[in-house]
């Protein structure tokens, strides 16, 4: 498996979508994260609660 998913969110930390992470050909076992990307999935949510990446987790939040 030289890719995974990986989840985006934006300058504010909102969720955006799902991007893709590649291995780092240099350090074994290592991931490259596109920017603004987290390992850990968010919530599941619905209209009105939107997930916002706070530094550390995902927290649903009222727009």
């Amino acid at each position: 498996m030289n890719q995974k998913t990986v989840y985006q969110y934006d300058a504010n930390g909102f969720y955006v979508g799902e991007a893709i992470a590649e291995r780092d050909p240099q350090v074994p076992g290592n991931w490259l994260l596109p920017a603004g990307c987290t390992e850990t999935k968010p919530p599941i949510f619905t209209a009105g609660r939107l997930p916002k990446w706070v530094g550390y987790k995902w927290k649903l939040i009222s727009p």
